[in-house]
């Protein structure tokens, strides 16, 4: 039997448990900073050794934390492409995530994790000492540091290829191998 929950002026209950203030009527949530179900862990961040990397999430109009998590994980896929002998599949990828498009209804969370993915001038413009990197990833890295991964020249791609991942319902790992491997490159 569900237990009964006191109703509060102003808010209703959600699935999950998710309270929604003022009925939604003019709450402005804020962005999400990694997938809805990534479970992350801390990982420190020097900005003294990252300012490129600052500056480029800053003028991509990205909160630091999602820019970071997204250009990490684009560059562990460039690495696992020149692993596999698959270099040159990245720019069949940039091509192919330029044309992605939704092809089944995303839920809430993940609508609004792709919202966070466009450019966002009232994103955070605060230098986090501490990342919020998805455990998924930080297994990869092992005792990398950030300054070592975060690489703004990768950014615009990071953004299209975790763009038409969300798209598909995958991550940006998942969306890549199996774009290549279903004939894409």
């Amino acid at each position: 039997m569900r237990a009964s929950v006191p109703a509060r002026a102003g808010l209703r209950l959600l699935p999950g448990g998710v309270e929604d203030p003022l009925n939604g009527a003019g709450w402005d949530a804020p962005a999400p900073l990694a997938r809805p179900a990534d479970r992350c862990e801390p990982w420190p961040l020097d900005p003294r050794r990252a300012t490129g990397f600052l500056q480029g999430a800053r003028a991509a109009g990205l909160a630091v934390e999602l820019a970071a998590v997204i250009a990490v994980e684009r560059l562990l896929l460039e690495e696992d492409l020149h692993q596999l002998g698959l270099g040159k599949a990245s720019t069949v990828l940039d091509a192919l995530a330029g044309q992605a498009r939704v092809r089944r209804e995303l839920s809430e969370p993940a609508s609004a994790y792709l919202a966070s993915l466009e450019c966002d001038r009232r994103a955070s413009s605060r230098t986090p000492a501490m990342l919020a990197l998805p455990a998924r990833l930080r297994e990869r890295i092992g005792a990398r540091e950030a300054a070592e991964l975060l690489d703004a020249r990768m950014l615009a791609s990071a953004i299209a290829w975790e763009r038409a991942a969300v798209l598909s319902g995958r991550t940006m790992s998942e969306w890549a191998l199996f774009t290549l491997a279903a004939g894409g490159g």
